[in-house]
């Protein structure tokens, strides 16, 4: 009788009779029915009608042990909040009793006014040009 078997390579057709072992079909694993065929059984055993359709499959790797988790010791960093001030535009100017307008911050020179120095312990520094002035101590 005449039996399929389906590779990798494609479709082979092998005269086979009731009493064939499996493993004289090929070297590689076959299916048959949602089945896998063991190599010491022939193909009378399974009921392997003529033009049945075996598949070949190849040996899969795999198994492989998973990784394991890095236990970190150090906590993470946690990442910088802005803190939100409400009218914080009262904080750079002050208003004297005769209606004068002063400026409270630094003003930067390379950029001009309007533009404020973030007042810092020992300097002032300008966040958008970066340049730098150091206190005198």
């Amino acid at each position: 009788m005449r039996v399929f078997i389906r590779s990798g390579e494609g479709l082979i057709s092998i005269d086979v009779d009731q009493s064939t072992k499996i493993s004289d079909l090929t070297e590689e694993s076959l299916f048959w029915g949602g089945q896998a065929l063991r190599s010491e059984m022939t193909v009378g055993e399974y009921g392997i009608s003529e033009y049945s359709t075996l598949e070949a499959l190849d040996a899969l790797l795999g198994g492989k042990k998973k990784k394991k988790k890095k236990a970190y010791t150090t906590p993470k960093k946690k990442a910088h909040k802005k803190k939100k001030v409400k009218l914080a535009v009262l904080n750079l100017y002050k208003v004297d009793k005769s209606s004068k307008v002063t400026r409270t911050r630094r003003v930067c020179e390379k950029c001009g006014p309007g533009t404020f120095m973030a007042k810092h312990a020992n300097r002032h520094y300008c966040g958008k040009c970066h340049a730098t002035v150091l206190n005198k101590a």
